[in-house]
């Protein structure tokens, strides 16, 4: 009897831990994928990663600064805080001072904003973050050699980035933004935007839609200099502009995304 006790309460144990592991957020970014490059008489490298935690913000938005060099990815999860994976990088004629150049980054979470700051003018370093927050956090985020990834966010979320791509994934709320280098990855999900609607843009670069097939909402989407491809009519507006504006399913809130040099594909079916 003993023994079967003690059998079951290690059970319950190992059940309790893994339930535990579960609900932490499982990090991507590593200095083994991806890379960055100031020079080419810079050719070492070294790069760190730095776990971190912030309390979620209430009432306000979480400002993201991706500084001159790197990308931003943001999840949401189930979670209370907000957990940062912060990949810190720089190349330099030697290990050591790109160790040191590394090593001089500062990552500060005061105020609701997260951003890298070193001493010096040049930023000769490269900070990418992933980040893990709750649903219904605001976000203000901003990037100038790096792209944006967003997933599992139902908030309002303001972003700009200079070179570099967006990617949107079953998102909702009021999501608005423009990348001026940079494609547009944009993926629906459910039956309907939830929330005021989505209103993004880039200058050069195309955009990619996937939607369900029973997805509802007021789409429209347009390219001054490219073609459409959808299953739905196109009109031309002016000398080369192409627009597309639908009714989808029962309709609902307005789903738009706009380039001025750049092809459109939209794909609708997959969910």
């Amino acid at each position: 009897m003993k023994t079967l006790l003690s059998a079951i309460a290690l059970a319950l144990t190992t059940l309790s831990v893994s339930a535990q592991s579960t609900t932490e957020p499982q990090f991507k970014i590593s200095c083994e994928e991806g890379g960055w490059m100031r020079g080419n008489t810079e050719n070492k490298r070294y790069c760190e990663t730095r776990d971190l935690t912030m309390t979620a913000p209430v009432g306000q938005p979480l400002t993201i600064s991706g500084g001159a060099n790197g990308g931003i990815t943001v999840h949401g999860w189930s979670g209370s805080n907000v957990r940062i994976r912060a990949k810190v990088q720089s190349w330099a004629n030697s290990e050591a001072d790109a160790q040191k150049r590394v090593k001089e980054v500062t990552i500060s979470t005061a105020n609701n904003s997260l951003q890298a700051t070193a001493p010096g003018q040049d930023e000769q370093y490269s900070v990418s973050y992933e980040i893990f927050v709750p649903r219904t956090t605001a976000l203000v985020m901003n990037t100038v050699n790096g792209g944006i990834s967003l997933d599992n966010l139902q908030s309002d979320i303001k972003f700009k980035a200079v070179n570099g791509g967006v990617s949107l994934a079953s998102l909702g709320g009021n999501v608005t933004g423009h990348t001026v280098n940079g494609g547009l990855n944009i993926t629906l999900s459910g039956s309907k935007w939830d929330g005021t609607g989505l209103d993004v843009q880039t200058t050069n670069g195309g955009i990619n839609w996937k939607l369900p097939q029973d997805y509802s909402a007021q789409l429209f989407t347009s390219t001054n200099m490219g073609s459409i491809r959808a299953g739905f009519p196109v009109t031309k507006s002016g000398f080369m502009r192409k627009e597309l504006a639908t009714t989808l399913g029962k309709g609902g809130a307005p789903v738009k995304a706009v380039t001025t040099n750049g092809g459109v594909n939209l794909v609708q079916g997959r969910d």
